[in-house]
């Protein structure tokens, strides 16, 4: 379905109820503000496309469109990409270019089939280093001005942007598996200091049976002998 050059500021209703046929939505050069939620009423949906409009927010529910390969809304004034976009299992196609975005969230990295990210003309100050186990082949990072962990004149530069991100996330697992090994050694630490406590008291407590057991033998052997002297004494009587 085309419904380009209409002027529309919102999609006619009538759209999100063809749940069960439509596969291509085209709302590009439009005026449309916001998409509503019924968005995933659209299951079907292979591909949409909402290039220049005035489309603010992505509806959480884009998360429902488990068929979904191309989103396509560059030239918006989007500014947050939802968590649910992980649940989007097919996506291979993500353009944002010319949007307001700040950042990429973390579950994207859910979309094992991506194969283009463009987000030319953004305010994106990082990027998530799960992008780097991702089937990337094309991603543009051009003009974003306050991500400095791509140098400027290689943010369209794929393959470098790739080996960073890659370089970035065997690090961050390196990372991890240290503060993992140094958390079990604090762990192993701890338990040890307690096994020495547990000891000590183990010992202390011995020492003190220890010390009552001899003079109780102290005792017994004073008794006996007494004894003994009292036997002797009535034997020479």
């Amino acid at each position: 379905m085309e419904l380009t050059y209409r002027a529309w500021t919102e999609v006619d209703d009538v759209v999100w109820t063809m749940g069960r046929t439509l596969i291509f939505l085209d709302l590009s050069f439009n005026s449309i503000k916001t998409l509503p939620e019924d968005l995933g009423d659209l299951y079907q949906l292979k591909e949409i496309n909402i290039a220049c409009n005035h489309v603010e927010n992505i509806p959480t529910s884009i998360g429902k469109l488990i068929k979904l390969q191309l989103f396509k809304a560059n030239g918006n004034k989007i500014d947050e990409i939802p968590d649910e976009i992980g649940k989007c299992k097919s996506l291979k196609h993500l353009h944002l270019s010319e949007n307001k975005i700040i950042g990429i969230p973390e579950s994207i990295s859910h979309c094992t089939r991506l194969e283009t990210l463009l987000l030319q003309n953004n305010n994106i100050q990082s990027l998530p280093h799960e992008l780097g186990t991702l089937p990337i082949k094309r991603i543009d990072l051009a003009n974003n001005n306050k991500l400095e962990m791509i140098p400027g004149p290689m943010r369209s530069n794929s393959e470098v942007i790739i080996w960073i991100l890659r370089e970035n996330h065997e690090n961050q697992m390196k990372l991890a598996l240290v503060e993992k090994t140094n958390m079990d050694m604090f762990r192993l630490l701890n338990e040890s200091r307690d096994g020495i406590k547990d000891i000590k008291k183990e010992i202390a407590g011995a020492s003190q049976k220890r010390q009552d057991l001899l003079i109780e033998h102290s005792q017994l052997w004073g008794y006996f002998a007494a004894k003994a002297v009292f036997k002797k004494a009535c034997t020479i009587s």
